[in-house]
């Protein structure tokens, strides 16, 4: 039986002129609900691996913006760390050393600004986690809702 006859059961009132009826009624409802246990369960299966799927996506997101921020922090270490060379290099009348060391700042300074771009798009799709996960509970609620 499908979750439409059983709450088609449900919402139709029996007739009670005793109390045999009433159990007969009942008897009827433990069937319905024991025939449409198979349906919840495996219902609950499917929602239990889209969650799973969708948890193995998003721990993905997370390592993958871990990753680019390390590189990012790198960067900027390195950064620092050519800065301050470029300052004494300055102090020394070599004319290679200056350009050199200006684009190795320039270098890693696009490395960084790569990885704050691709940590704001990853950190943007936040909002999606777990979004087909919610879509599908939303429209069972609704499915349960328009049947009672």
């Amino acid at each position: 039986m499908s979750w439409s006859a059983l709450m088609e059961k449900l919402r139709t009132p029996a007739p009670t002129p005793s109390g045999e009826t009433t159990l007969i009624n009942s008897l009827d409802i433990v069937r319905l609900l024991r025939s449409a246990g198979g349906a919840l369960v495996a219902q609950l299966a499917l929602h239990g691996k889209l969650a799973s799927v969708e948890w193995e996506e998003e721990k993905n997101r997370l390592l993958q913006m871990f990753i680019i921020t390390l590189f990012g922090f790198v960067c900027v270490l390195c950064i620092l760390f050519f800065m301050g060379a470029l300052v004494l290099a300055f102090s020394w009348e070599t004319p290679y050393r200056i350009h050199a060391i200006v684009l190795l700042i320039a270098t890693y300074g696009l490395g960084v600004f790569i990885a704050w771009r691709r940590f704001q798009t990853l950190s943007a799709l936040s909002g999606e986690a777990f979004a087909a996960t919610r879509e599908e509970l939303a429209a069972d609620i609704a499915l349960i809702k328009s049947k009672l």
